[in-house]
């Protein structure tokens, strides 16, 4: 992929202006107990956000890649950094390539080919947008793996943009209910769940992109 390098080299840097917690490490500071306790490895290396290139595999992230750098590329200090950081506990609902080509179809009514070409119909809703959007994936809080996830039934949680989602389970099956009443809900897939397990930052792999309410 042609821009997904132009990131890699400012990622660390970058990482100490996005989180408080990053600052109280540096300065020798005691962080909580859930980022002492736990690896510190951040999404962006297990993810290989750095790294990844658009390819017919739509079960994977590149576009979620893709659309992460775009923004934190346009936006330096924007909140979306915060899973290059490794002292920020978080929990990441990630959506697949595939996930996203299904927002495309429902945003042009075109089902498209590409990765490429879907990443670019993404951005064209406005970097604004897309940062909400990647938000909205994010759980500022210890993270949560799948034996908690299956257990969390009526849960609402809270995005990194402010605005909340509710988990739904029965069974075996998560769903998380956004606030967009037109399209299906996401489902956690369940053989793409604790991504990064047993470190502060963990993402699951979702069938669906979640939206939020955009102003």
């Amino acid at each position: 992929m042609k821009k997904m390098f132009r990131l890699s080299s400012v990622i660390a840097a970058v990482a100490l202006v996005v989180s408080p917690l990053s600052v109280a490490q540096a300065e020798g500071e005691t962080v909580e107990a859930t980022s002492a306790v736990l690896s510190t490895m951040p999404l962006t290396d297990v993810l290989n956000l750095n790294r990844a290139e658009f390819d017919e595999t739509l079960g994977d992230y590149d576009i979620f890649t893709y659309l992460f750098m775009e923004v934190w590329g346009a936006k330096p200090v924007s909140a979306v950094g915060v899973i290059s950081d490794g002292y920020t506990p978080l929990t990441a609902f990630v959506p697949t390539d595939r996930a996203f080509r299904k927002l495309t179809k429902a945003i042009t009514g075109k089902r498209l080919k590409s990765e490429s070409a879907i990443a670019n119909t993404v951005m064209s809703l406005g970097v604004k947008a897309v940062e909400q959007v990647l938000l909205y994936h994010v759980v500022l809080a210890a993270p949560i793996e799948s034996p908690a996830a299956l257990q969390a039934n009526g849960a609402v949680l809270t995005a990194a943009n402010s605005q909340t989602f509710k988990v739904n389970v029965s069974g075996t099956v998560i769903t998380l209910v956004d606030k967009d009443k037109t399209r299906k809900n996401a489902v956690v897939l369940l053989g793409k769940v604790d991504i990064n397990s047993g470190h502060t930052q963990v993402a699951h792999g979702i069938n669906q992109v979640m939206l939020p309410k955009l102003s």
